[in-house]
């Protein structure tokens, strides 16, 4: 079953790409995107366009966090090529996408199963307050960060619980 708005999400230890374990910071929100492939275009235009608007999520209390399962060097030359500098979680073991619902079948010519592009915003106790789903890859960041600052009600303050 997949989680969707109002749901509690499950503890998140993961590894990330570069092998240190992700901490959530206490008292920020989180966006949390799910993406196939890290060797897809669509998939790094999406990370990019994370990257291009983290200072604004940051300013407004929020973390993105990109979640795939491709192996770690994948996720390594990935962030290189995407210059990203927010945490990739390494979900090879599936584990994430299997705790939030999101896996698809395996794609033509795959063994694997991949996670299906979804975004999460979640508050700061854990609690998905938004869920995208049918995401487009290079509006997903903008739309998230509009439904941030809709949901603080003007783009001045910072969220709060």
């Amino acid at each position: 079953m997949t989680l969707s708005t109002g749901d509690h999400i499950p503890s998140l230890e993961a590894t990330q790409d570069n092998g240190r374990a992700y901490v959530p910071t206490p008292g920020r929100w989180r966006v949390l995107f799910f993406f196939p492939k890290t060797a897809t275009s669509h998939c790094q235009l999406q990370a990019r366009q994370y990257q291009a608007h983290l200072a604004d999520f940051q300013a407004l209390n929020v973390d993105v966090v990109g979640i795939n399962g491709d192996p770690r060097q994948e996720q390594l030359a990935f962030r290189g090529i995407c210059q990203l500098d927010y945490p990739l979680l390494d979900d090879g073991q599936q584990r994430i996408s299997r705790q939030f619902g999101l896996l698809d079948e395996p794609w033509p010519g795959e063994q694997v199963r991949r996670p299906r592009r979804e975004t999460f915003l979640v508050d700061p106790s854990g609690v998905v307050r938004r869920h995208w789903t049918q995401v487009d890859a290079g509006q997903d960041a903008p739309n998230v960060l509009q439904s941030v600052r809709d949901l603080m009600g003007g783009e001045s303050r910072q969220l709060l619980v």
